[in-house]
């Protein structure tokens, strides 16, 4: 079925076409995932809802509006993986030493555990197979993929349990940037939403996102 998806919708993407040999299919299938809970949660005025997507408007997003998206040439979910002091803490310890964290869970409900190990085994695979399209697709920078590359799969079910607020929507805090996106899903002019896609491009390769009027901040998980 994601094949299909991408061959209706991914291949319109001019800036992700160059992702067309299949490492998209992956990126795709957690996209939907992570709009259909962000759908959810916004219909029901989840109070854990990040702003940036509450602000929203997704009622008139149809199903092929959502394929559009769930297309983007990047992943729609995070799990801070431009911050390198996250990850060094959890490479230089044993995870159960790891301090409590106390940022509540934005993905939560049925599967959602098995979504947020999902993120998490797809950003490994990349920094131990493809560092180059990790950086394009997750942000992830070469101190962060060195560091996750290190890990063991049992180390990723043991974040995936304790730690399920690593994982977040990309640009939670950037209302801007979501609103951007969904209005160039909704707009059957593709180079719109081509635009989009490389604006979202621009805005990972620099890995620290900065408001309008705002000076740059380094982001803390």
């Amino acid at each position: 079925m994601a094949g299909q998806m991408v061959g209706a919708t991914g291949h319109q993407w001019l800036a992700g076409r160059w992702l067309a040999d299949g490492s998209l299919d992956s990126v795709v299938e957690i996209n939907m995932q992570c709009l259909e809970y962000l759908g959810a949660m916004a219909a029901s005025a989840v109070a854990s809802s990040p702003a940036a997507i509450g602000q929203q408007n997704w009622r008139d997003l149809t199903a092929g509006a959502r394929a559009q998206l769930a297309a983007s040439p990047y992943l729609l979910a995070d799990a801070g993986f431009d911050d390198d002091g996250r990850w060094q803490a959890m490479e230089q310890r044993m995870v159960n030493d790891l301090p409590l964290s106390h940022t509540e869970p934005v993905f939560v409900g049925h599967g959602a555990g098995d979504f947020i190990r999902r993120v998490l085994v797809f950003g490994w695979h990349l920094a131990r197979a493809n560092r180059q399209l990790a950086r394009v697709v997750l942000g992830m920078s070469p101190e962060v993929a060195s560091r996750i590359a290190a890990l063991r799969l049992q180390d990723l079910d043991w974040l995936a349990q304790h730690r399920p607020g690593w994982v977040r929507p990309r640009w939670e805090k950037q209302p801007r940037v979501w609103r951007h996106l969904l209005l160039a899903a909704r707009d059957p002019d593709h180079g719109h939403l081509t635009q989009v896609s490389l604006r979202g491009l621009q805005l990972m390769a620099a890995s620290v996102l900065v408001p309008e009027g705002a000076a740059a901040r380094p982001r803390r998980g």
